[in-house]
C-alpha cells in the first residue's frame, strides 16, 4: 500500500491519517511541537455547524455556507459518538429583546435544527424571562426571554491526543511529535521529506506522496516545494478569557447574537467550574507559535459580555489563550467574512498537496477529501476503507503507570508522576508544557497553578521517565 506523509499532527493532518490509515495506508505524522499545540488547541470548544454561516448562507445566497453547516451538523454527531468521555451537547440560551428578534432568531435556530436531520439533538425551545433568571442570575438587561438550542462541546486538544493514539493503537500510525520538516524534495518515483528533531538530530523519509497540513504555517510549506508561488491564507487571531463560575454564574451556555463587527459570542461552561468566553477575529501578517490576547481584544470581550452580565467589567480572569486561525484567502476585506470552507491544492507533479481553511468539527471530512485527491493524483481508487465509529484509545498502560506511581505532582492537584511517566515514554512529552497544556489543559483553565505545575514540574522532569 502507499507510504503517505503528513506534516502537521493538527486536527486537518490526523484527519487525512484517519483517512488514510482506515484504508491500509503506512502513514507517518511529522509535527513541529506537540500533537494540537497549535490552532486545534485554541478553539471555542464547540462541535457545531456555525449558526453565523447559516445566517450568511440565507443572506448573501451563499451555497458555499450553506453546505459547509449540513456538513458540519452531521459531523457533530459523529464526533458526540466518536468519544463521549471528551465530547458532550450543550445547552446555549441566546436572548431576546423584542417580538422581532424572537421571530427572527426563532426561525434561524428551527432551520439549524432542520438541518441536522437525521442527526438532530434536542429541538429549539423559548425560555421565557421568568425562567431566565435561575439560569443566569446575574443577567441585566430587561428580556423577553431566550431560544434555548444544543449544540456540541468537546475538550479539543486532548481529543486530539487520543485519536492519536488510538490511531496508533489501531493502525499503526506513525506519530512523530518534535520532528520538524525542513526540506522537501521529489524524484520519479517517490517524494522525500528532511526532517530535524528536538535533540538537533537530522534524517530523511521517502514516501508516495506528502500531504501539506500545516494550518497556519502552510504558505511556508508550500513554499518550500514551490518558492514562487503565491500565499493562499489569511490568518486571524482569536482570544478567549476564562472566568471562575463564581464570578459569572451560568447554569447554561450564553450567546451574544451581535457585536459590532458582526460576530457572535460565547460564555460557555467550562472543565472546572469555569466559563470560556470568545472569540476575537483579528488579522495577523505572520504564524507564530506563541499568540497572546491582546488588551484592546480582552477590553472588546469584557465590554460585549458586561453587557448582559455588569459584573464580567470587573471580574477577575483565570486563564487567557489566544491562536491562529487559517483562512483560505477570498475576496472580503474582513478575515470575519471569510469562509470557513476548506481547500486541497494538489501539484501531482511533486507528489504534494495541501490542505488549507475548514474547521475543526469538519475534520474529518477535510481529511477524506484530501485523501480522495491524492488518489485521484496518484491514479489509485479511492476505497470505502474500513468503518470507524469511535476514537477512544486503550488508556489501560496508563492507568496502570497512574497506580504504580501515585504521587501527585503537586499537592492538591490530580495530576500524577505515572501519568508524566506514561506520555514520556511514549515519546509524546518533550516539555512540561506538553502535559500541563496538551494533557491536564490546565493552561486553559486556571494559570497561576498552570504556572505552579510547570515549575513543580519542571525540576523533577529528569527523575520521571
Amino acid at each position: 500500500m502507499p507510504k503517505l506523509l503528513i506534516i502537521g499532527a493538527g486536527s486537518s493532518g490526523l484527519g487525512v491519517a484517519l483517512a488514510a490509515a482506515r484504508r491500509g495506508w503506512q502513514v507517518i505524522v511529522y509535527e513541529a511541537k506537540d500533537i494540537g499545540s497549535g490552532t486545534s488547541t485554541t478553539s471555542t470548544k464547540l462541535i457545531h455547524g456555525g449558526l453565523r454561516y447559516l445566517e450568511r448562507a440565507i443572506r448573501h445566497l451563499r451555497w458555499a455556507d450553506w453546505k459547509l453547516v449540513r456538513e458540519a451538523l452531521a459531523e457533530r454527531a459523529w464526533m458526540l459518538q466518536s468519544h463521549p468521555q471528551l465530547c458532550r451537547p450543550i445547552s446555549i440560551v441566546l436572548p431576546i429583546g423584542n417580538l422581532w428578534e424572537k421571530s427572527y432568531y426563532g426561525l434561524g435556530l428551527y432551520l439549524y435544527h432542520w438541518l441536522s436531520r437525521p442527526y438532530q439533538l434536542a429541538p429549539p425551545k423559548w425560555v421565557p424571562a421568568a425562567q431566565l433568571r435561575p439560569l443566569f442570575p446575574t443577567l441585566s438587561p430587561p428580556l423577553q426571554g431566550g431560544w434555548r438550542y444544543y449544540d456540541g462541546q468537546f475538550q479539543d486538544r486532548l481529543y486530539l491526543v487520543h485519536l492519536a493514539l488510538f490511531l496508533r493503537q489501531r493502525f499503526g500510525v506513525d506519530i512523530r511529535p518534535y520532528h520538524k520538516v525542513t526540506a522537501i524534495y521529489t524524484r520519479p518515483s517517490y517524494v522525500g521529506v528532511r526532517v530535524e528533531t528536538a535533540e538537533g538530530h537530522s534524517y530523511e523519509e521517502a514516501g508516495d506522496f506528502v500531504v501539506n497540513a500545516a494550518g497556519p504555517w502552510a504558505d511556508l510549506i508550500r513554499q518550500q516545494v514551490y518558492p514562487e508561488a503565491l500565499p493562499r491564507l489569511r490568518l486571524s487571531r482569536g482570544s478567549h478569557l476564562v472566568f471562575a463560575r463564581a464570578d459569572l454564574p451560568l447554569a447554561e451556555g450564553f450567546l451574544i447574537p451581535r457585536t459590532r463587527d458582526g460576530r457572535l459570542l460565547f460564555a460557555l461552561p467550562w472543565l472546572e467550574e469555569t466559563v470560556l468566553v470568545g472569540t476575537t477575529d483579528i488579522e495577523v501578517e505572520a504564524p507564530t507559535w506563541e499568540v497572546s490576547v491582546a488588551e484592546a481584544e480582552e477590553a472588546y470581550l469584557r465590554t460585549h459580555l458586561a453587557y448582559y452580565f455588569p459584573e464580567a467589567r470587573e471580574a477577575p480572569i483565570l486563564a487567557r489563550f489566544a491562536g491562529l486561525r487559517p483562512l483560505v484567502s477570498g475576496g472580503s476585506h474582513s478575515t470575519a467574512q471569510l469562509s470557513r470552507e476548506h481547500v486541497v491544492e494538489v501539484w501531482p507533479e511533486k507528489r504534494f498537496a495541501s490542505l488549507m481553511g475548514g474547521k475543526w468539527t469538519t475534520y474529518r471530512v477535510m481529511g477524506e477529501a484530501a485523501l480522495r485527491e491524492v488518489c485521484r493524483a496518484l491514479r489509485m481508487p479511492f476505497t470505502r476503507g474500513e468503518s470507524v465509529e469511535e476514537i477512544t484509545p486503550d488508556l489501560s498502560q496508563l492507568r496502570q503507570l497512574q497506580e504504580a506511581y501515585p504521587t501527585p505532582i503537586v499537592e492538591g492537584e490530580p495530576f500524577t508522576e505515572g501519568e508524566v511517566r506514561f506520555w514520556r515514554r511514549l515519546g509524546w512529552a518533550q516539555r512540561p508544557e506538553d502535559l500541563v497544556a496538551g494533557r491536564w489543559q490546565l493552561a486553559f483553565i486556571h494559570s497561576e497553578r498552570a504556572a505552579k505545575v510547570r515549575a513543580v514540574l519542571q525540576a523533577k522532569w529528569e527523575q520521571l521517565i
